[in-house]
């Protein structure tokens, strides 16, 4: 409390106890009795003058105790300002980060959903070469990624396949054996297909174009050389235009060719069964077209669908 405070405290309790003296002063017309009177008073007086200022000692202590704990809270207000301060760019440059992680996140969980190592089966309809009927077809294939987009490749990946398929020919009735060159009427005859067919596949991946909600299906195009052997129940074939011409007279017809062709790949990972939804983002179903030719000059069809298991 400053001076003047001090000052109109003491005058107001000098003026109370004066006034509160006075009339037992006024009261009592013996000098005698008057001065004790007054003495007491003084005393009175003086007493609640010390009692004045302790209480002002005490409330200018209360005061500074107030002051320093201010004086506390400010410094602390002043280095949480500074903490914030010292934090806004951090978190500034964490927001700038922020979409550069949610993209590498959802390349995480691309490579996560994409399997590099399938195998599958294939099955469908098959024509055959040397104007045999076709028949069904069955192929079993070992997939494997080989480069992604990280390799340099654009928009999608590229892959290398081994397939054995085996067509099963139905039969038809030819003069083109030695059977029916001998005997005269046609001869049932048909023939079956082994083929062997390494090629190289790039697939189109949607999901790098932008289009996520067709990240599940990834087109492709197919190329490779190809080992066929075709098996005739009548080995020996006489050359001319019935089918069955141009068989080689050996007991397998092995020829060197090549294969091209163009499918797509579904994942089932798209289907949301929690109870085997595990086993689904490994699981892939798929159709496909395929060109066989022959160095010889014989060509034909392929049309399958396919069911695949990665890991």
């Amino acid at each position: 409390m400053d001076r003047l405070t001090k000052l109109t405290l003491l005058a107001i309790g000098l003026a109370i106890s004066i006034t509160a003296a006075r009339p037992a002063i006024a009261a009592d017309s013996d000098p005698v009795r008057r001065a004790k009177a007054v003495r007491v008073s003084q005393q009175e007086l003086q007493l609640k003058i010390n009692q004045l200022q302790e209480q002002n000692r005490t409330l200018e202590i209360q005061n500074r105790a107030i002051q320093q704990q201010l004086n506390t809270q400010q410094q602390e207000i002043d280095g949480l300002v500074h903490q914030m301060q010292t934090t806004v760019q951090p978190v500034a440059n964490l927001q700038q980060q922020v979409p550069q992680m949610q993209q590498e996140l959802s390349d995480v969980a691309k490579k996560q959903r994409s399997v590099p190592l399938e195998v599958g089966f294939r099955t469908g309809w098959s024509e055959s070469p040397y104007g045999m009927p076709g028949g069904l077809y069955y192929a079993a294939f070992l997939n494997h990624r080989l480069l992604t987009h990280e390799d340099g490749v654009p928009g999608g990946f590229i892959a290398g396949e081994m397939l054995v398929g085996w067509t099963q020919g139905n039969h038809t009735n030819t003069t083109a054996n030695l059977i029916s060159q001998l005997t005269g009427p046609p001869f049932s005859t048909w023939l079956y297909t082994l083929s062997l067919q390494p090629t190289v596949q790039y697939h189109l991946d949607p999901a790098l174009w932008g289009m996520e909600r067709l990240a599940a299906f990834k087109p492709y195009v197919l190329a490779g050389p190809a080992m066929y052997i075709n098996l005739m129940n009548t080995p020996v074939v006489a050359g001319n235009g019935n089918p069955g011409a141009g068989y080689r007279h050996y007991t397998a017809d092995v020829q060197g060719g090549g294969v091209w062709g163009a499918g797509f790949e579904l994942g089932l990972s798209a289907l949301k069964v929690p109870q085997i939804q595990g086993l689904l983002d490994k699981s892939f179903v798929g159709g496909e077209w395929r060109f066989d030719q022959y160095g010889n000059g014989q060509g034909y069809n392929q049309y399958t669908g396919s069911i695949s298991f990665g890991w």
